[in-house]
C-alpha cells in the first residue's frame, strides 16, 4: 500500500494548491462539525438551570445563530473540499490515462500479439476508475475521518474521560474486523477484474467478428460461451459481496451496543447526587459519539475503496511499467534524419524460442531497387519487412542502411520514411479521404483533396470512391468493413504512398484484386518507384516482372537470387511457380 501510495504521489505533486486548499478546508469543517454538540448541550443546561423569566432570549438567540454559523461553515467547507480534492483526482486521471496510452504506443507489436485488447480497454476504464476513487474519494474520506475523529475524541475527553475510554472498546473490534476482511478483499476484487478482463476480451472479439460469428451461424454457442464467463463474473462478485457485504452492519451492530452501554453507564454520571456530568453535557457527549458513527461506518466502505484501487494501480502498473523492447537507446544517433542509401542484411536470424523463422539472411538492396520477395506460406517474407521498420529486431546479425546500423536511427524518423502496406491492412472508422491522408500533417483542404485524389487514381482507387454518394466523404465502418478486400487494400496503398516515403513496402497488398487491376496499379507504381526503395512481397509471379532483383526464400533461407528472366532460366522453385501461375490463367480464360 505505502508503494502505491509513492508511486500515486508524483502525479499528485502537480496539483499541490488544490491539495494544500482542500486541507486547510477539511481541518476548518471537521472542526466546525463537533461544536453544534457543544452549542446544543449549553442551550439545554441553560433553559434547565434558569426560569423563563431570568433566561434572555438574546442569550438563546445567539447560540442558535452561532450553531447555524458552525453548520454553514462546515458544509461550506466540505462543498470546496469536495470540488477541489475531487477535482484534482479527475485531472490526474488524465494524467494516469495519458501516460498508459503513451506507454501503449511505446510498447512493440508483440506484446499486443500476448494481450487481448478486451483486457487492456478494462485496465483503461474500470481500473483507471477505481485508481481515480482512491485518490480523490479515498484520501477525501479518510483524511475527513481522521480528523473529525481526532476532533471528537478531544472533546469527548475534555467532557468525560472514563465514558471516552469505554467507547473506544470498539476501535479494536473494528480494527482487527477490518483487516481480516480487507485480505479477503483483496485477493477475491483481482479475482472479479480478471474476470471483467475475460468478458470483455469476449464481447470485444465477438463484436469485431459478428460477421465470421453470423457466417458459420454459431451465434447461440457463442452466447452459451459468453453466458458461462458471465455466470463466473457473477458468481466472484457475488462471492467479493459476501466480504463486502458485512462490514455495514457490524458497523451499525458495534454502534448500537456502544450506545446501549453509554445509556447505561453514562446515566449514572449524571443521575448520581454529585454529578460529573450535566444533562447537556452528557447529551453533548452522546451527540459527539454520533457524529463519528457514519465517518467509522464509512471506514468499511473507505477500506474497500483503497483497496480496489490498490489492487487496480497494480494492474495498471503492469502496463505502464511493461518493458520496452523496441526503443531509442544510447546507440541512437539523433542527428541521423534522412533515410537513404543501400539497405544490408548481414547474417540475420529471427527466432522465436526454438523456432527459426529467419536463418542467416544476408542480401544488399541499392537505392531506388525495386525488389520483390517471394516464396512459401511461412517462410519468413514478411519478417523481413518487420525487421526492416523495427517492429521486431533480429536475433542475430544486422541490418544497416547507408552503412549506419538500424538502431542508430531515431525510431520515429525510422517508420517516418518508411511506407508499409501490411497483408491485412487496417482503416479506421473515418472517411476514405482521412483514411488515406491520415500520415501526413495537416495541409490546406483543397491542396490535401487533390493530393488524395491523384495518389487514389494511382492506386485505381477513384473508380470506385466516385461511386459511393458521398465520395471521399463516404464515413467506413469499424476497420473498414464497408469497403471490399481489394478496396481496403488499395486504400491502405494510398495511404502509405502520399507520405511520399523514401522505402516503401509492399505485403502482398495486391492479394485482393484481379490481374488487370493489378497490372494498372504495378504500372502506376512504376513512376512512384523511381526515386525511391521499394519491397514487393506476395505470391503472383506477375507482380514482380518489371523488378530489379527476385528473392526467393523457403524455411527462412534465401534459396534463389535475381531478375524474374534469370530465375526462369534457372528453372527453379520461382521457375515452377510462373508455369503454374500461366496455366491457372489460360484455364480462366478458356
Amino acid at each position: 500500500m505505502l508503494q502505491t501510495l509513492k508511486e500515486l504521489y508524483k502525479y499528485c505533486r502537480h496539483y499541490p494548491s488544490k491539495f494544500i486548499i482542500g486541507l486547510i478546508c477539511l481541518v476548518i469543517s471537521s472542526y466546525a462539525f463537533t461544536q453544534p454538540p457543544r452549542l446544543i448541550g449549553e442551550t439545554i443546561d441553560r433553559l434547565r438551570t434558569t426560569s423563563i423569566a431570568t433566561t434572555s432570549f438574546n442569550d438563546i438567540t445567539l447560540l442558535i445563530a452561532e450553531l447555524f454559523f458552525f453548520v454553514i461553515v462546515g458544509s461550506v467547507g466540505l462543498l470546496i473540499v469536495r470540488r477541489v480534492m475531487l477535482g484534482a483526482s479527475w485531472e490526474i486521471l488524465f494524467d494516469i490515462r495519458r501516460d498508459l496510452i503513451l506507454r501503449l504506443n511505446s510498447l512493440s507489436s508483440n506484446y499486443f500479439d500476448n494481450n487481448r485488447v478486451g483486457d487492456i480497454m478494462t485496465r483503461m476504464t474500470a481500473d483507471l476508475n477505481a485508481v481515480r476513487m482512491f485518490i480523490g474519494v479515498g484520501s477525501f474520506m479518510g483524511l475527513n475521518l481522521a480528523l473529525l475523529f481526532a476532533f471528537t475524541l478531544y472533546r469527548m475527553f475534555k467532557l468525560n474521560v472514563s465514558l471516552t475510554l469505554l467507547t473506544l472498546v470498539i476501535i479494536p473490534l473494528i480494527t482487527l474486523t477490518f483487516f481480516y476482511l480487507l485480505r479477503i478483499v483483496h485477493k477475491r476484487y483481482g479475482k472479479v477484474q480478471e474476470q471483467f478482463s475475460n468478458v470483455s476480451a469476449m464481447a470485444q472479439e465477438n463484436f469485431s467478428g459478428i460477421r465470421v460469428v453470423k457466417g458459420f451461424g454459431i451465434e447461440d454457442r457463442e452466447i452459451s460461451s459468453f453466458r458461462t464467463l458471465n455466470d463466473e463474473f457473477i458468481r466472484r462478485n457475488l462471492s467479493l459481496t459476501k466480504v463486502d457485504g458485512p462490514l455495514f452492519p457490524l458497523m451499525e451492530l458495534f454502534f448500537g451496543l456502544t450506545i446501549s452501554v453509554l445509556l447505561l453507564i453514562g446515566g449514572r454520571f449524571v443521575m448520581v447526587d454529585d454529578p460529573t456530568l450535566s444533562i447537556g453535557q452528557f447529551i453533548d457527549f452522546i451527540f459527539l459519539f454520533e457524529g463519528i458513527q457514519w465517518p467509522i461506518i464509512g471506514l468499511g466502505w473507505i477500506a474497500t475503496v483503497i483497496q480496489r484501487g490498490h489492487t487496480s494501480w497494480g494492474r495498471i502498473k503492469e502496463v505502464m511499467y511493461a518493458e520496452v523492447d523496441i526503443k531509442d537507446d544510447a546507440d541512437t544517433n539523433p542527428e541521423l534524419t534522412s533515410i537513404k542509401g543501400d539497405i544490408a542484411f548481414n547474417n540475420v536470424s529471427l527466432k522465436f524460442g526454438d523456432m527459426t523463422a529467419l536463418d542467416n539472411i544476408s542480401f544488399s538492396i541499392k537505392e531506388g531497387e525495386t525488389v520483390g520477395i517471394t516464396g512459401r506460406t511461412g517462410s519468413g517474407k514478411t519478417m523481413l519487412a518487420n525487421l526492416l521498420a523495427r517492429l521486431s529486431d533480429p536475433s542475430e546479425g544486422s541490418i544497416t542502411i547507408s552503412g549506419e546500423p538500424l538502431k542508430h536511427y531515431p525510431l520515429q524518423i525510422l517508420r517516418r520514411n518508411i511506407g508499409m502496406v501490411p497483408q491485412e491492412p487496417f482503416l479506421f472508422s473515418d472517411t476514405i479521404a482521412e483514411n488515406i491522408a491520415f500520415g501526413i500533417p495537416l495541409e490546406d483542404e483543397a491542396e490535401l483533396n487533390k493530393k488524395v485524389r491523384s495518389i487514389a487514381e494511382l492506386v485505381q482507387l477513384v473508380e470506385d470512391v466516385d461511386g459511393f454518394p458521398e465520395g471521399f466523404e463516404t464515413s467506413l465502418g469499424e476497420r473498414g468493413v464497408t469497403l471490399s478486400g481489394g478496396q481496403r487494400q488499395r486504400t491502405a496503398m494510398a495511404r502509405a504512398i502520399i507520405r511520399d516515403p523514401s522505402i516503401l513496402i509492399l505485403d502482398d497488398a495486391l492479394s485482393a484484386v484481379d490481374t488487370q487491376t493489378e497490372a494498372l496499379i504495378l504500372q502506376g507504381l512504376k513512376k512512384v518507384a523511381q526515386d525511391r526503395t521499394t519491397i514487393i512481397i506476395g505470391h503472383r509471379v506477375s507482380g514482380f516482372k518489371h523488378c530489379d532483383r527476385i528473392l526467393v526464400l523457403d524455411e527462412g533461407k534465401i534459396v534463389e537470387d535475381g531478375s524474374h528472366e534469370e530465375l526462369i532460366t534457372l528453372d527453379g522453385w520461382y521457375a515452377d511457380i510462373d508455369r503454374r501461375q500461366q496455366l491457372e490463367e489460360a484455364l480462366e480464360t478458356a
